[in-house]
This record gives structure tokens, sequence and C-alpha cells, in this order.
């Protein structure tokens, strides 16, 4: 079963990286779907992840309100604070991480996949 993933973009692209790395760690792989964040409120997918890079409260929550059956990671850069950690986990985030790459989060939405049913597959 795919794993499907969208990964909100706001400053930079993660594929093919990402795609490489979730193929190889998720079995059935995954399929990694990137849009502004404009288009993905807009979005028809049914992802099981959604990333959001450089994320703040009001992007999560929305994304959370769009995509309410979706694991949510949110990444930081690295000099955010706990305050904000915390701020974006209280907003529907699932996990939020402090540190943008591609790696870590690929991390991230496998240990994401791994402990949450997923709302869609094929």
């Amino acid at each position: 079963m795919t794993t499907h993933v969208l990964h909100v973009v706001r400053a930079f692209s993660a594929q093919p990286t990402l795609g490489d790395a979730l193929s190889a760690a998720l079995p059935g792989g995954a399929a990694v779907h990137e849009a502004p964040f404009s288009e993905a409120l807009v979005s028809h997918d049914a992802p099981d992840v959604v990333w959001v890079s450089s994320a703040d409260a009001p992007a999560v929550d929305a994304l959370r309100e769009r995509f309410p059956t979706a694991a949510l990671l949110a990444t930081l850069p690295p000099r955010a604070s706990t305050a904000e950690v915390v701020l974006l986990l209280a907003h529907g985030a699932d996990l939020v991480l402090r540190d943008e790459g591609v790696v870590l989060a690929a991390a991230g939405i496998v240990s994401l996949v791994r402990r949450r049913p997923l709302a869609s597959t094929s």
C-alpha cells in the first residue's frame, strides 16, 4: 500500500530526496506531491501525511481543517523556541521538528505513518 504525502512547499522543493527516502523506508513506497500553501488548501488530494515546512500556527490550523484525517508534520527553523514548538502542537500538529532538513522530515513522516492508521490507501 502506497503512502500519500503532501509537502506544503514554503521555500524549497524536497524532491527527489524525500521520495527516495520514503520509498526505501515504507512498505509499498510513497507518492509525494508538492504544492505551495494556497494550492494545497484547494487540492483534491487525500494525503496520509501532510508536511508543512516553515510552519506557523495559522498554516497548521488551515491544514488541519482541510485534511482532518491526515497526520500533520510541521517543521520550524533550528532557532525556533520551545514555545513555538508547543504552539504548533496545540494547534493540531502531530509532530513538530526544529529542523527543516529533508532526511529528518522523511524520518518524521515514517514515524507518523507507523503510529497512525492511514487515511487513504491504494
